[in-house]
């Protein structure tokens, strides 16, 4: 319909409408190019919740993940290029389902992205537009907006927990008007009292929605079937870095093991049968929760949680999941 946003990802518009902070953005030269790559356009083939993604309603992609970081970019800070470029490359070493298949190869995606930037594909388009790769992947180590080492929050955890959080019908106050009350002091997100604590609302129930035993269960599964399938086909190892999650389950479903076949079949068609076991149960999958994804917003100078003794206490509750937790198929 004439004057109808067009939520097109292909780049082929002159504008990009993003749906969730309900931003219109005009890409440049360099960025257009960048997202029509085929090492970008293969995110739209990542799901960001990884193997939660087949059992829930977290079915956004990493392209979609990636165009919302890269639109709080260009809105927060529209003048720094280095930044909007960093937005758009930061996720592209991750491997099908993220951080199971991670986890079963012994990959580090932060190490493959800046493989992937550095690789004739990207760095020439970089070149082309007088940029070196090597500072973008510097930009990626430092402390910027984009993210940090800290427990500060930044661009890429806040447009997680956002889109995961509204995806699930989680968020207390729609992100489009989230994101308009918040600014930046140095590079960490910073809001006043109320918004900080319905930002750390999104953050904790995302922590526990990923944290929940049958996302656990699942990421298992697949990890599982990973490592089985790539003791008969280490080649995989060389080859995963460029693949889909459809990919990886077609190579899955046809392997050679019955193992593995069993697993994706569980994975895809009876999910159900994970379920939590203890840790002597016959042919349990032992994972273990090492990560808590505890960022938070500055209220002034302070993190939410020094002024806040409900969130603090809530963060505690999160830290307490850390842990070994075992899975098995029931029959």
């Amino acid at each position: 319909m004439k004057g109808m946003k067009k939520p097109l990802q292909t780049l082929s518009e002159p504008d990009l409408w993003e749906p969730l902070y309900q931003l219109e953005v005009r890409p440049d030269a360099l960025e257009r190019e960048l997202f029509q790559s085929r090492p970008l356009r293969r995110l739209k083939h990542l799901h960001h919740y990884g193997a939660g993604s087949l059992i829930s309603p977290l079915i956004h992609s990493r392209l979609e993940h990636t165009i919302g970081v890269w639109v709080l970019a260009k809105t927060f800070f529209p003048e720094w290029r280095e930044l909007h470029v960093a937005a758009i490359l930061h996720d592209i070493g991750h491997l099908p389902f993220s951080h199971a298949v991670e986890r079963a190869l012994g990959y580090d995606h932060h190490q493959n992205t800046e493989q992937a930037i550095l690789s004739p594909q990207v760095a020439l388009v970089l070149k082309k537009y007088g940029l070196s790769p090597y500072k973008i992947v510097h930009l990626l180590n430092e402390y910027t907006p984009l993210t940090n080492a800290s427990n500060k929050l930044g661009l890429d955890h806040l447009d997680s927990f956002l889109r995961d959080t509204q995806a699930t019908g989680f968020s207390n106050i729609h992100p489009s008007e989230l994101i308009s009350r918040l600014r930046f002091k140095g590079p960490y997100v910073e809001a006043d009292e109320e918004i900080a604590v319905h930002i750390m609302d999104a953050v904790l129930n995302d922590n526990l929605l990923f944290l929940n035993p049958y996302f656990l269960g699942v990421d298992a599964v697949l990890s599982e079937a990973v490592h089985l399938y790539s003791v008969k086909r280490p080649e995989l190892g060389e080859k995963i870095a460029g693949m889909t999650d459809y990919e990886l389950l077609v190579k899955l479903e046809s392997a050679e093991s019955a193992a593995v076949r069993k697993l994706v079949q569980v994975l895809l068609w009876e999910p159900h049968r994970i379920v939590e076991c203890d840790p002597d149960t016959p042919g349990s999958i032992r994972t273990e929760i090492r990560k808590i994804y505890d960022k938070q917003p500055l209220v002034g100078n302070l993190a939410v949680s020094d002024i806040r003794s409900d969130v603090h206490a809530r963060l505690q509750e999160l830290e307490a999941l850390r842990g070994t937790y075992h899975f098995h198929i029931y029959p």
